[in-house]
């Protein structure tokens, strides 16, 4: 399993554990004796644009997914984590999708927070589906370099400067005056609780 893993345990698994992913891909097993998750899913910021003629955007946010479904100790998810959309001279890249999918005790898992948008000329959010609360990401601005979208329930957007990267998870970069380079959009974020 790759990825960045931070876990923290209070007592049995039933009775608490958290599953932090900030980076990669792998597959996610259920603890044994948990009965329920909370899958949490942030998008992805997008890297800023630089203001060349038109004013440039900062990045879009990623989107925000939370479901929470019955589990089985042992079965297991597939995830990934998006990656955060690169800084720039001219247009900053787009932010990865946070996925996670799989089939557990309380029927398929199919949820997607989608990363930020970056064209140059708009930077819309993320496209949040399949949880129980999906939240679409924040757009970019676009006022002289403009800043990043803040992602919801998560990081802020870059500031309109020079390479102020988006915080995160999935806030978006902000935008840059002609010449400079933009700030990077933030990585998303999965998190898997248990009880």
């Amino acid at each position: 399993m790759s990825g960045a893993l931070i876990a923290a345990a209070s007592g049995a698994a039933y009775a608490g554990t958290s599953r932090t992913y900030t980076s990669g891909s792998g597959t996610e097993t259920v603890p044994v004796n948990a009965s329920h998750a909370v899958i949490t899913a942030w998008g992805a910021g997008a890297g800023g644009a630089e203001a060349n003629p038109q004013a440039g955007y900062g990045g879009g946010s990623g989107a925000y997914v939370q479901l929470t479904i019955a589990v089985l100790g042992g079965q297991t998810m597939t995830y990934v984590v998006g990656t955060g959309g690169t800084a720039s001279s001219s247009i900053g890249g787009v932010g990865g999708a946070s996925t996670v999918s799989g089939s557990v005790f309380g029927g398929s898992v199919s949820i997607s927070a989608g990363g930020g948008g970056q064209t140059g000329t708009s930077a819309p959010g993320g496209t949040a589906s399949g949880g129980n609360t999906n939240t679409n990401g924040n757009a970019g601005t676009n006022n002289n370099a403009g800043s990043g979208g803040s992602c919801p329930n998560g990081g802020a957007g870059g500031l309109n400067s020079t390479s102020a990267a988006g915080t995160a998870p999935g806030g978006g970069g902000g935008g840059c005056i002609n010449g400079n380079t933009s700030g990077a959009g933030a990585a998303g974020q999965l998190t898997f609780t248990y009880s």
